[in-house]
């Protein structure tokens, strides 16, 4: 289908935007860090994240090892928990700050690294911190992106703690 030109350059089935002939009001604020929203979050996160952990402690050989393909399923849940905390935070509280939704995620990692601890101890097996800081950083940004997710879907009703 061919398009007739009018001689102007442009293609006439596009029309030009109009410019506002004000500057837009300014955002405001930004939202404020809400530290007992994110930890509400995190305890979400739990429901894939805590399972994942216990199903690597049962499968786990004596080293505490576990083979390639179930170690790569497990983390890809823990992953999901970690976005699913920082989803939770936007869907309860639609405003909030990335920086809650990562805490969400921070939360979620504070209490599986505290198990997973306690079991390494338990085994006689040394902890490694360098893992903490990686699975840390993994936790803040999947849950600043389940935040970031949650923000392309329309929150049906907002809720406030009791």
């Amino acid at each position: 289908m061919a398009v007739a030109d009018d001689g102007s350059g442009r293609r006439p089935d596009r029309t030009a935007r109009a410019r506002p002939s004000a500057d837009p009001a300014p955002a405001g604020p930004p939202p404020a860090f809400d530290l007992r929203l994110a930890v509400r979050a995190g305890l979400n996160g739990l429901v894939f994240v805590a399972p994942a952990a216990v199903i690597g402690l049962l499968i786990a050989d004596d080293d505490g090892e576990v083979s390639a393909g179930p170690a790569l399923a497990i983390a890809a849940v823990q992953i999901l928990g970690f976005c699913f905390s920082g989803w939770v935070v936007r869907r309860l509280r639609p405003g909030s700050s990335v920086a809650t939704c990562a805490a969400a995620g921070v939360a979620c990692w504070a209490i599986l690294q505290a198990v997973g601890v306690a079991t390494t101890l338990a085994r006689g097996d040394e902890v490694q911190p360098l893992r903490w800081i990686a699975t840390l950083l993994v936790a803040a940004l999947a849950a600043a992106a389940g935040g970031l997710l949650a923000r392309f879907e329309p929150a049906t009703v907002v809720r406030e703690d009791p």
